[in-house]
């Protein structure tokens, strides 16, 4: 399935992600609000332009909390309501990854769309194709995601799925292999052959991978520490292990 335009849109905010959403896909930015003093400054001035060759309604207000931008954020000024062009189907993902050898990113049990967010830069970095997140305990497309990936959301896709073990087994069925990043891997990291059709899966820190995911997968792999810190960050993780993915996928 495409990326549905009657999905429920949402809002973003910042320059960097409103300009890059415009630049990607201006004909599914449906209106954009701006403080009155927004256009004085060049890249503001720049951002509006944009916004008017491409036709797209721009509002002032006093206060963007009145279109949806949750209080207390930084947002410098702007906003937009945008459709979720990254949004697709579970059946859909094959035809993203044609022509490539296949990565695709699994997040359990992350709340926090600050890691989400830093979890879909790093993929799109190394060259993900699509990021999937299961409907309960891990968090849902936001605009704090898309402020947090700095545009990068737009650059990939997400799938959202009801049962992560349920995608798994699909994901293998597909071809793919499966590969867990925890802390009692029983592989190290650059250890492992990664060079496969693959999906990697990540845990939040302190839960880490759900004990029926991990039993899913085909693999657990570790990253080796060697200074008193005991574990990281689940975005730091990811960032790593899909740094070592792509080393090896471009190794000559």
């Amino acid at each position: 399935m495409i990326p549905s335009s009657k999905s429920k849109s949402i809002i973003i905010w910042g320059i960097h992600p409103v300009r890059e959403f415009l630049e990607l896909y201006s004909y599914d930015c449906q209106e954009i609000f701006v403080h009155p003093s927004f256009g004085k400054k060049k890249a503001q001035a720049s951002l509006l332009s944009m916004a008017k060759r491409q036709a797209v309604v721009v509002k002032r207000t006093e206060r963007l909390e009145s279109a949806g931008v949750p209080a207390g954020i930084v947002h410098q000024g702007i906003a937009a309501l945008v459709r979720p062009v990254w949004s697709i189907d579970f059946l859909s993902l094959p035809m993203y990854w044609r022509n490539k050898s296949p990565l695709v990113i699994l997040c359990d049990q992350v709340t926090d769309p600050q890691n989400v967010g830093s979890i879909i830069r790093s993929a799109v970095a190394m060259g993900a194709q699509a990021v999937l997140l299961p409907s309960r305990r891990t968090s849902r497309i936001t605009g704090a995601v898309a402020k947090s990936s700095s545009g990068a959301l737009f650059h990939i896709k997400v799938c959202q799925v009801g049962n992560l073990v349920t995608a798994m087994r699909q994901l293998k069925e597909l071809g793919l292999w499966i590969a867990g990043l925890s802390p009692d891997g029983e592989h190290q990291l650059w250890d492992s052959n990664l060079n496969s059709p693959l999906a990697l899966v990540v845990g939040a820190e302190g839960k880490g991978l759900h004990r029926l995911v991990k039993k899913t997968c085909d693999l657990l792999v570790r990253i080796p520490h060697f200074g008193p810190v005991a574990s990281m960050n689940v975005a730091s993780a990811a960032s790593i292990a899909l740094y070592e993915i792509a080393r090896q996928r471009n190794l000559k």
